[in-house]
């Protein structure tokens, strides 16, 4: 894990930048991390508990489904006026198709619950990588 920036530009914006082995043994220790960084910016309760399901399941995706071994994937949090911009960059620029859902299958709902949670959420791809992202809103405490 390589931390790149921790920002507070201004009392408005955080930023928190990271890299993290594309590897599943990374995913506990980067919502540990996340889990932190959130709670230092003031994050609890309900929005805290889905930013960190949304987190998770964007990690794991880019883990399981758009890394090779040795690769690593980005994550960054922004912060901004009580929402926060969650995104993980993976080397696999295509999207891969949407798998069909088994009723009584365990996977493959990841990213229906990230549509879910999520204020927002969109894909953008560019010349060797993919963005994945989605905004949480900040709960009511």
């Amino acid at each position: 894990m390589h931390v790149v920036a921790v920002k507070q530009a201004s009392k408005r914006l955080n930023e928190w930048v990271s890299t993290f082995a594309a590897a599943a043994v990374s995913v506990p220790s980067a919502r540990s991390q996340v889990r932190q960084i959130m709670t230092s910016w003031g994050w609890e309760g309900a929005g805290l508990d889905d930013l960190l399901v949304i987190f998770s399941e964007l990690l794991t995706n880019a883990i399981e489904h758009a890394s090779n071994p040795g690769d690593e994937v980005q994550v960054r949090l922004q912060e901004l006026k009580g929402d926060c911009r969650v995104e993980v960059v993976d080397r696999r620029p295509d999207l891969l198709p949407p798998a069909l859902l088994r009723p009584q299958g365990e996977r493959g709902r990841g990213l229906l619950l990230v549509r879910d949670l999520a204020a927002d959420m969109d894909v953008a791809t560019t010349k060797g990588r993919k963005s994945v992202w989605a905004r949480v809103q900040r709960a009511e405490c």
